[in-house]
């Protein structure tokens, strides 16, 4: 069991999370920031924490996280804009006596990161090009590949106070994982690979429901009101909540999800729930659980 692992991207929920876990596993956890002043919500500097500066995308800066941590297992993150796909950063952390990564990637790149079909659409072809560069280094790794994120409905909680959200594909079917969940596994991990650690790993929370039934939950829970209907892609685009390439890359992953069958795969999705025990031992989160568990961003 490691004694001391490295948290890129603490700041984010499933770094966060990571943190925690691998914390509450007896790790000394280091806590890699680009800012180390910077605030963290359930991170106090006890003597199992640590904060080092350091900077993932700038691969210089990672030996020396790497040395006076005396890290082996490291916790990353997928650099969107990353020229050569984080391979650099990846040697970097390799040479300077790291053994073990835990990347965090994207349900959205199914099999072989190098399939054809891993390169047809921006998002995951990015998360796939990642795999790949980690791949090449020859280190030991696990990708874990969590679907998708119920902090993704965050975007709309203006709205939802308001009581009206309108949204694209209003039936589209999501699985609403919790981030707590996905940092838990990527914490267990880090602090107790397993000798058959597979490269791979797809996260899925326990139902899939559509977006409006999703509303419906929230509506149910903070006990107020949520009227829904759908909004035309060019609007979405318009609404300009996201850089229009990116935008128009999310119309795309709302048309794939109208398919249950397409989106969520019965063999695949069963196997990606059950992660979530076999690697954390703890049962995944419900969408109701966790709006319950954050009523506090609706209020």
């Amino acid at each position: 069991m490691p004694s001391n692992v490295l948290i890129f991207g603490p700041t984010g929920n499933v770094g966060r999370a990571a943190a925690i876990e691998a914390h509450a596993k007896g790790a000394k956890v280091w806590l890699a920031m680009r800012d180390t002043s910077k605030s963290i919500e359930g991170l106090n500097e006890d003597s199992n924490y640590a904060r080092i500066q350091a900077d993932l995308s700038k691969p210089s800066s990672l030996e020396s996280a790497v040395k006076q941590s005396g890290a082996k297992s490291v916790f990353v993150y997928t650099i969107p804009d990353s020229g050569d796909s984080m391979k650099e950063s990846f040697n970097a952390l390799k040479s300077s006596g790291v053994t073990y990564i835990v990347l965090l990637s994207s349900f959205g790149v199914q099999g072989e990161a190098s399939d054809e079909a891993n390169q047809e659409k921006m998002i995951p072809a990015l998360h796939a090009r990642t795999e790949m560069a980690l791949q090449e280094t020859g280190i030991a790794y696990t990708a874990i590949r969590p679907a998708f994120y119920s902090t993704n409905i965050l975007a709309e909680v203006a709205d939802i106070k308001k009581g009206h959200v309108k949204v694209p594909a209003l039936d589209a079917v999501f699985d609403f994982i919790s981030p707590q969940d996905i940092g838990n596994v990527c914490g267990s991990l880090l602090v107790n690979q397993p000798t058959e650690t597979p490269k791979i790993i797809p996260l899925c929370g326990p139902q899939i429901i559509t977006q409006r039934n999703a509303y419906g939950i929230i509506s149910r829970v903070i006990g107020h009101s949520v009227e829904v209907s759908d909004m035309d892609d060019e609007t979405f685009v318009k609404k300009g909540s996201w850089p229009e390439p990116i935008a128009r890359a999310l119309l795309s992953v709302y048309a794939s999800q109208m398919d249950q069958q397409v989106a969520y795969p019965d063999h695949v999705y069963k196997d990606a729930v059950a992660n979530i025990k076999r690697y954390s031992g703890k049962e995944p989160t419900t969408f109701e659980d966790w709006v319950r568990a954050n009523r506090s961003a609706f209020d």
